[in-house]
């Protein structure tokens, strides 16, 4: 098998160490995969902005060389002569056969230049808001040599229509199967991530306060952190459902994977995903969905996708008067994107 190939990987940001669990899950999850699947390859890490320390360090295994740009605008040229000259170290030390870079913008920026300068194989994968009209760096789609990777059809499809280039491949990050007992499933319903307007979590506030009519006592709860937390337990006192609802503030992954295995629905009201991680969260640990048609949203018999609001709203209430399945699906498996992946970097 031809794996003693050297990955050479340029992140925005990176898990500080092996607990930091809310640094791109989907990452860390692909790598510990990969390296267990493919011990022969070398991987090495170059984080332009987090962690802020000032040494290289070891991750699971894995070097990071953080430059600790702390996302300053004045200092990226700087963190940019610093990451070629980092990548230009670790390359005469042992040369690398490809690199890829997360997110369309600066990584895939001086991924590209060092590719030419080391004669190997780019490959960027896209990741959420870098496929906006709203990203300068879109430009760098013109360049063919720089292999394409979208997360979805959706995310293809919008990248297209901003740039008249089809992604090269969809590839969707994948999640290892969860082991549990299906336990009472307490809590109706469930959502998870960012509280930011994009997620239009006033959804979620507004669809509990028109169940509660039917259902006074239905649990829900919400986790997560972000800018838009006073107004919505503003806008859940103004509903008079502060007793249905649960702000849990940030939670560990395995926290979340447990409420998870606790409740029924996951409700993503989402309006821009470019893959949305924590749907294959919620799949694996038995839940049912429903969403708006974001992401990697599909048909299938535990995902219902909305076209509406006020649709959104009344398939939660059908569901939670259904007899629904709580078994664990698992339609994006860790080791098929490891393999893919692997294809593409010249691993056999």
């Amino acid at each position: 098998m031809n794996s003693a190939k050297h990955i050479l990987f340029l992140v925005p940001g990176f898990p500080a160490d092996e607990n930091d669990f809310n640094c791109i899950p989907p990452l860390q999850e692909f790598l510990l995969k990969f390296k267990s699947s493919y011990s022969s390859a070398k991987i090495s890490v170059i984080p332009f902005q987090y962690p802020y320390q000032q040494k290289d360090y070891i991750w699971n295994g894995i070097k990071i060389y953080p430059l600790r740009g702390k996302n300053l605008t004045l200092k990226k040229p700087l963190v940019w002569l610093n990451a070629i000259r980092w990548a230009t170290h670790i390359h005469k030390s042992n040369p690398v056969d490809v690199i890829h870079s997360l997110w369309l913008g600066e990584c895939a920026k001086i991924g590209i230049f060092l590719s030419k300068k080391f004669n190997c194989k780019h490959i960027c994968t896209l990741m959420g808001q870098d496929v906006k009209s709203t990203n300068r760096y879109l430009r760098l789609s013109k360049n063919k040599k720089n292999k394409i990777i979208a997360l979805s059809q959706n995310q293809s499809d919008e990248f297209f229509q901003l740039t008249k280039r089809k992604p090269d491949e969809i590839i969707h990050w994948g999640i290892d199967d969860q082991n549990f007992q299906n336990a009472d499933r307490d809590i109706d319903l469930l959502a998870v991530g960012s509280l930011i307007p994009l997620k239009n979590y006033s959804l979620f506030i507004k669809l509990i306060a028109e169940i509660k009519r039917t259902k006074p006592k239905v649990k829900c709860k919400l986790i997560g952190t972000g800018p838009e937390l006073p107004t919505l337990m503003n806008l859940a006192n103004e509903k008079q459902i502060r007793e249905n609802i649960e702000f849990t503030g940030l939670l560990s992954r395995v926290e979340i994977f447990k409420l998870m295995q606790r409740s029924k629905i996951f409700v993503h009201p989402s309006t821009f995903e470019g893959f949305g991680y924590v749907f294959a969260e919620a799949f694996v640990n038995g839940m049912n969905i429903i969403s708006f048609n974001v992401g990697c949203a599909q048909q299938h018999p535990k995902w219902f996708i909305a076209k509406d609001d006020m649709e959104f709203i009344k398939i939660t209430e059908k569901l939670l008067s259904a007899e629904l399945d709580f078994d664990p699906v698992n339609i994006f498996p860790l080791i098929e994107t490891v393999k893919i992946y692997a294809s593409l970097y010249g691993i056999d």
